[in-house]
């Protein structure tokens, strides 16, 4: 399989073309939509995506727009900060550590929370744009095994 952005965008856009009542479920679902759009992963050893913790992540996103914070600017940051967290999670097959991952994503999401949209559907779509380009800068590291084992290293694909 292969890393899939309209898959993500448009789980993102169920969650944001409707009012959500509760201010945790938006969390989740950010969170949620993210794992699956992990799952679909490869990394550059051709091995597939074994596992991505959401929960924890989902949680702290949703109880960033709980707390209404009245800064864009601390808001992308501080879900930045829990995305990068859920990173660190991420496993694939024969991967020997976790990714090595920047926090270009921290800016455009910063950004994102700062700037009225026009529409769920322009939200969704931005936020699918940055998580997509962020994750293809990320570096997973591994060994195919064998005598003697082949490293790989690289961006998820």
């Amino acid at each position: 399989m292969a890393l899939v952005k309209a898959t993500m965008f448009g789980e993102l856009l169920g969650v944001f073309s409707v009012h959500q009542a509760d201010p945790l479920t938006p969390g989740k679902k950010i969170a949620k939509a993210f794992k699956n759009y992990l799952l679909m992963g490869q990394n550059a050893g051709g091995f597939t995506t074994s596992n991505v913790v959401d929960i924890p992540t989902g949680m702290t996103i949703g109880q960033v727009f709980l707390s209404q914070l009245p800064s864009g600017a601390a808001i992308g940051s501080q879900i930045a900060t829990a995305l990068t967290s859920m990173a660190a999670t991420y496993m694939s097959m024969n991967q020997i550590g976790p990714p090595a991952v920047t926090p270009s994503h921290t800016g455009p999401l910063i950004k994102l929370f700062s700037s009225p949209q026009a529409s769920g559907m322009s939200f969704s779509k931005e936020l699918a744009g940055i998580l997509d380009d962020w994750t293809k800068t990320w570096v997973v590291s591994g060994l195919i095994p064998g005598s003697p084992p082949i490293p790989f290293s690289g961006p998820l694909s």
